[in-house]
């Protein structure tokens, strides 16, 4: 909606400006929201120490964040009016470090209902918001007042189901827990930054070197891929977050097999869409963003992407809460150097395309370097290659079915797509016991949380 609305040369400037958002508000986030995750699912009862320790930190680290994307705009090669629309829009990391905070404290105690009915408002409203301005002619300005004052509800709202709860900050500030959360965050803070730098270089150096149409052709693909890796990853990851964590403390072991079996779910559910999204990319993107006449090239490659990503993070998580962040630092510090250098290299040569070639790439290094961290049982290693190999039959086959039935229809391909991939991976018997006991109780506590919250509230 927003790129129809916009055009594609302000939707560039628009996703490039958001990439360095991204990128600058690691910094008042500063790994703390994961401390939180870990050690308040751990033990509860401190809750209100780390709620007042973030209150004044991360609050302070954002200003400070703000500061340095100011400069930033500054000594990058924009013209005066990005520079003044960064200046604005980089308000929104001062609300939005509010609102995380609370947010970290509400996942830490398993209140999933809360912050995703709270998530669904403030999507709403900043929707509706924007819609506002955008058709009284405000433009990027107005835009960027609607997102901060959507932020600002949501603030409110988390505030709200944080004190429902019975969180409240303790005062004087406990040391030894703010000491924690600086020690135990940086390391986290400079992976989660290499990670979201790598994500979102690419838009800043194709502004830079394609001007601004190449940008939003490659914004809108980023779109589309970011919403498939929120959906099927972001959301599984944090609400996993206290799962894992209390199994790190009591039963490692237990852990390890909890991984592999989610990273090869994982693929099996990403694979389908990428071949899917992948072999339709033309037609997706010119109903999705009709106009946008690069995207559909550059989203055929990045699509392959998200499969990476989302298994990659799985095993970074896993890192962390095995107090292993200072090693994800070191592979997020590689691959996004790798990253810049084939934007670089690439782009001049092989135009938009480049930059989802380098983002598949510099992440396939990472998740290499992550695997061989984790070390993996040999006999599980053999197990996950077999049955990979099925899951890709099965993909082919999928893949087959589209290329036959595209120009019929792209969505019956799609669906037929999808149908014989499921029936393949079934008829293969790809998923182990182990492996469909979590898909039945994913699936069976979906279909039980809500009755059971409106029992319980009742």
């Amino acid at each position: 909606m927003l790129g129809r609305l916009i055009g594609v040369s302000d939707f560039g400037v628009y996703g490039t400006i958001g990439g360095m958002i991204a990128t600058a508000a690691v910094i008042p986030e500063f790994g703390m929201g994961l401390i939180v995750l870990r050690d308040v699912a751990q033990r509860p009862a401190f809750a209100g120490r780390y709620l007042s320790a973030t209150l004044v930190a991360q609050p302070l680290l954002a200003c400070a964040a703000y500061v340095l994307l100011v400069l930033a705009g500054l000594l990058l090669p924009y013209d005066t009016a990005t520079r003044l629309l960064i200046m604005l829009a980089a308000l929104s990391l001062i609300v939005d470090a509010l609102g995380n905070l609370y947010y970290s404290q509400l996942i830490a105690l398993e209140q999933m209902v809360a912050t995703s009915a709270i998530t669904v408002i403030h999507v709403g409203l900043l929707i509706a918001f924007v819609f506002a301005v955008l058709i009284t002619g405000g433009g990027l300005a107005g835009l960027y007042v609607a997102t901060i004052a959507a932020g600002m509800f949501r603030v409110a709202l988390h505030w709200i189901a944080v004190r429902r709860v019975g969180i409240r900050p303790l005062w004087p500030i406990d040391r030894v827990v703010l000491r924690s959360l600086f020690n135990g965050g940086w390391s986290i803070a400079l992976a989660n930054f290499v990670r979201t730098s790598y994500q979102h270089v690419d838009k800043i150096i194709v502004l830079w070197v394609l001007g601004e149409v190449y940008a939003g052709y490659l914004t809108a693909a980023f779109v589309i891929v970011f919403g498939v890796t929120e959906l099927l990853n972001t959301t599984v990851l944090v609400a996993l977050f206290p799962l894992m964590s209390r199994l790190a403390q009591e039963q490692p072991a237990a852990l390890r097999r909890l991984v592999d079996q989610l990273a090869f779910l994982t693929l099996t559910a990403a694979l389908p869409l990428a071949v899917g999204i992948s072999s339709l990319s033309g037609k997706l993107a010119g109903l999705l963003f009709p106009g946008f006449i690069g995207t559909a090239a550059v989203l055929e490659v990045l699509i392959w992407h998200t499969i990476v990503v989302m298994i990659g993070n799985l095993y970074a998580q896993v890192m962390v809460i095995q107090h292993r962040q200072r090693r994800v630092l070191i592979i997020r510090v590689a691959s996004l150097a790798l990253n810049i250098i084939l934007n670089l290299i690439l782009l001049p040569r092989i135009g938009l395309p480049a930059a989802a070639l380098a983002t598949l790439i510099s992440e396939s290094l990472a998740l290499v370097l992550m695997l061989i961290e984790h070390q993996p049982e040999r006999a599980t290693v053999f197990d996950l290659l077999g049955r990979s190999a099925r899951v890709g039959l099965a993909a082919v086959a999928m893949a087959l079915t589209i290329a036959f039935l595209r120009d019929v229809n792209f969505i019956v391909a799609g669906i037929c797509g999808t149908l014989v991939y499921a029936v393949s991976v079934l008829l293969l018997r790809a998923l182990s016991t182990g492996e469909w006991s979590i898909v039945r109780g994913v699936l069976r506590t979906v279909s039980q949380m809500i009755p059971q919250r409106r029992l319980s509230e009742t």
